[in-house]
């Protein structure tokens, strides 16, 4: 009996009360529990953007300490680890351009003195104990995507799938089979967009590629408005040219659960078999969890969150 919940980004008050919508109540240390033994499983992006990281920090971490909780590695996590790891010769994995910069900005500020800021290095090694998926009887969950050959590798060069900093300074390297694995399950699957056309995502960076709804078969999608995760206005109504797509999708019968990708509107079902639980808590949505008893069809009735 697990309880998944989706992107909180530093937003601890929504995380109280989705959890205490979901029965979790603190137990004499102040850590939530649920009286039947359900557990919470995170997916990832715990720091950046939202008002109170360290107290979203300090609740998470309490919980899976206190074994009411799992969590796995989110992409803003895998930034910071990589904002703050040095290259031997000399700069950041991440470099420390202004636009970095501004997107680690809250959860700088709030390790700030000397002593927090001892936190925060404590919490960049904790960040190291999670996992980069996990496989549990009946269930995957995932931060961004479930793509088995990168999951394939990724567990034969870390086999508890556990990141290592020599893992991370070969995954630096754009383009090395480290990168595109931890790239893909951490920020999703991307295709190059129709020649000629490009986008600013929401942090406003021009992009030529464009992440895909990879639980989806490409086939049944009768524009690129259903396929790729952007509507753009130069290919509204146009037919998506399979022959230059990934035509792999995600086909097991076992529920996959992840985040990332900023949905908007009333939390819904993506397939029978595959659910996003990223609905924006950040920029005024939802924290959306859902509540799975072991059923192999997910049911839209299960999804929740707290207005």
């Amino acid at each position: 009996m697990y309880d998944l919940i989706g992107d909180i980004h530093g937003h601890a008050d929504e995380l109280r009360a989705l959890l205490h919508h979901l029965g979790y109540r603190p137990d004499a240390a102040g850590v939530p529990h649920h009286p039947a033994g359900r557990q919470v499983i995170f997916l990832g992006d715990y720091i950046d953007r939202g008002p109170k990281i360290r107290e979203t920090l300090q609740l998470v971490r309490s919980m899976v300490d206190g074994g009411a909780a799992l969590a796995i590695l989110g992409n803003h996590e895998y930034n910071a680890l990589a904002f703050w790891q040095a290259y031997p010769t000399g700069g950041h994995i991440r470099p420390h351009w202004p636009w970095h910069i501004k997107q680690h900005y809250r959860t700088i500020t709030e390790f700030s003195t000397p002593e927090l800021f001892k936190e925060w290095q404590d919490y960049l090694g904790w960040f190291l104990t999670l996992p980069l998926a996990l496989e549990l009887p009946g269930l995957r969950a995932v931060h961004a995507c479930w793509e088995p050959r990168h999951l394939d590798y990724l567990r034969g060069e870390l086999p508890d799938l556990r990141l290592t900093p020599e893992f991370m300074l070969r995954a630096g390297h754009r383009g090395s089979p480290e990168y595109e694995a931890t790239e893909t399950t951490l920020k999703g699957r991307e295709v190059r967009l129709p020649k000629g056309v490009s986008f600013f995502d929401k942090d406003g960076h021009p992009r030529e590629l464009m992440r895909v709804r990879w639980w989806q078969n490409p086939a049944t999608a009768p524009s690129y408005a259903h396929y790729y995760l952007e509507d753009l206005p130069e290919l509204q109504g146009q037919a998506v040219d399979f022959a230059n797509l990934d035509p792999s999708y995600y086909q097991d019968d076992t529920p996959v659960f992840f985040g990332h990708y900023w949905l908007r509107g009333t939390p819904q079902l993506l397939q029978p078999h595959a659910v996003c639980l990223d609905y924006s808590v950040a920029k005024g949505g939802q924290l959306v969890g859902y509540r799975w008893d072991g059923e192999q069809v997910l049911s839209a009735d299960k999804l929740v969150w707290v207005e």
